[in-house]
């Protein structure tokens, strides 16, 4: 395993990664909003999501872009 498939995977990985955090954040903001709680932490959880989504789609098109065989 070269240095390079190492980095690639670690990235990979980090970008799936921040995918928990942010879904443990929407679920907190519909668990506060249910209760009673403001809506900010339902909105902060909903973009969090979409950030983490968006992060994932970039680095997956800059993998494929620069060649790297998909795994």
């Amino acid at each position: 395993m070269t240095e390079s498939s190492r980095a690639t995977r670690a990235d990979r990985v980090l970008d799936w990664a921040g995918l928990i955090p942010s879904g443990l954040l929407l679920a907190t903001g519909i668990r506060d909003y249910r209760a009673g709680g403001s809506v900010g932490w339902l909105v902060g959880g909903v973009l969090m999501v979409l950030i983490s989504i968006w992060v994932v789609s970039r680095g997956a098109t800059r993998r494929a872009r620069d060649g790297s065989p998909p795994r």
